[in-house]
């Protein structure tokens, strides 16, 4: 049963777990790709007051139970419940007020969130993600109503991009055919990307702008003793038809591309002899310059208008000592430092990772012991929030989301506020 829930965890809570799970994950050189974030469309400010202490209703008592964040926006957000008990998990999307709109149960799920409750979600019954399965592809609107609905069979299908005019997803079938499709009003068009894997995968990375015009797609190419994966990158025209602008063998598991879809952050695999370092890199390119942060150890990275994210961290064990280091930084698009901070543990499995705003300007981390520390990344004022979390998020308007241990949400003040 345990070796079952990692695999739910793994796959369930890649947007809110990549810089961990990537860092396992170029260890053991096996694919997978994060949850997709990249179709979120910024809320408008305003928004109802939240519901202090309202508990998800997907909080089972009984129970092996753990709770995250998928996503949160000042309009709503979508948290994940993961169970021991049938159905293995919950994803609930609530309003502005704490209120659940609707929830699906399922055994896995990917996600691309729009202005929550918006979303657009691949939902596998079986939990095992290592094969394909079959399941069903949804678009929720924000009321709860499904604007967009598909069966799909022995297929990997990954939500990219879900605007209020445009659905992004790739499918790959089992013939090992990678497909990219994009639907715009009542039409659907697809271009078939040309590499085939041995066997069928899962596409990784897979990233897209806010708006979806600019996306990139990679199709790990299985090696023994090394990461390569065939990365693609896509262009889709104002009618929505997507197609190939440039294609290229990398040692790329994981990449990050900025709102506008003009540049990425590229995390390179640890693991290959002729592993490259971390690069900024313009749309459609393959070479760049060099990401200072994080370094060689980066588990994690994102990009906002102007800022670049990364987290990552490294440890030691021995019959004698152990410790542990995790690392933040925020650099600008001209690769100058705004913030950086590491902090040590006298452990090998102390950490803590972070989330950030679209803006990067505010991120929120969660330490292995529940601690949720909270930095404003312009000023350095640094705050911890008294309490025991399970994630937390910081929001476009400067507070954040927060999710107990418990499943209980609630929203608080920024407690490291600019001048």
């Amino acid at each position: 049963m345990a070796s079952r829930h990692a695999q739910v965890v793994g796959r369930l809570t890649r947007g809110v777990l990549a810089a961990g799970l990537l860092a396992l994950l170029m260890l053991a050189l096996a694919p997978a790709a994060p949850a997709a974030r990249s179709g979120r469309v910024a809320p408008e400010s305003h928004w109802s007051p939240w519901a202090p202490g309202k508990v998800a209703d997907a909080v089972l008592r009984d129970a092996w139970v753990q709770h995250w964040l998928y996503d949160a926006q000042p309009s709503g957000t979508l948290a994940l419940t993961v169970t021991d008990v049938a159905p293995e998990a919950t994803l609930v999307a609530t309003d502005a007020s704490g209120a659940t709109v609707w929830s699906v149960e399922t055994g896995d799920a990917w996600a691309a969130t729009g202005t929550l409750p918006a979303a657009f979600i691949a939902i596998f019954p079986d939990p095992d993600p290592n094969v394909l399965r079959s399941g069903e592809l949804r678009a929720y609107n924000a009321d709860g109503t499904i604007r967009f609905e598909k069966a799909f069979e022995n297929e990997f299908v990954h939500p990219m991009c879900d605007t209020p005019a445009r659905l992004v997803w790739a499918e790959v079938s089992a013939q090992r055919v990678t497909r990219v499709y994009v639907r715009q009003g009542a039409t659907t068009r697809s271009v078939a990307l040309p590499y085939r894997s041995p066997e069928a995968g899962f596409v990784n990375p897979a990233a897209s702008s806010a708006d979806g015009s600019r996306l990139a797609v990679g199709v790990y190419m299985r090696n023994p003793s090394k990461w390569r994966t065939m990365i693609y990158w896509l262009r889709v025209s104002r009618a929505g038809v997507p197609s190939i602008v440039s294609h290229r063998v990398t040692d790329w598991p994981y990449l990050a591309l900025s709102p506008d879809g003009s540049h990425a952050a590229v995390m390179s695999s640890r693991n290959a002899p002729d592993a490259s370092r971390n690069l900024w890199i313009e749309f459609g390119k393959f070479t760049g310059r060099l990401l200072p942060g994080g370094g060689d150890n980066a588990g994690e990275i994102g990009v906002a208008k102007w800022r670049i994210f990364e987290q990552g961290s490294y440890s030691y064990e021995s019959d004698d000592a152990a410790w542990g280091t995790s690392e933040v930084s925020v650099v600008d698009w001209s690769m100058q430092y705004m913030y950086q901070r590491a902090w040590v543990w006298d452990d090998a499995a102390g950490s803590i990772w972070f989330r950030h705003d679209p803006g990067i300007f505010m991120l929120a981390g969660v330490d292995n012991t529940g601690a949720l520390t909270v930095i404003n990344v312009d000023t350095y004022a640094l705050a911890t929030v008294p309490g025991t979390y399970a994630d937390a998020v910081p929001l476009a308007d400067g507070r954040l989301t927060t999710l107990t241990r418990e499943g209980v949400l609630d929203i608080i003040p920024n407690p490291v506020a600019g001048p």
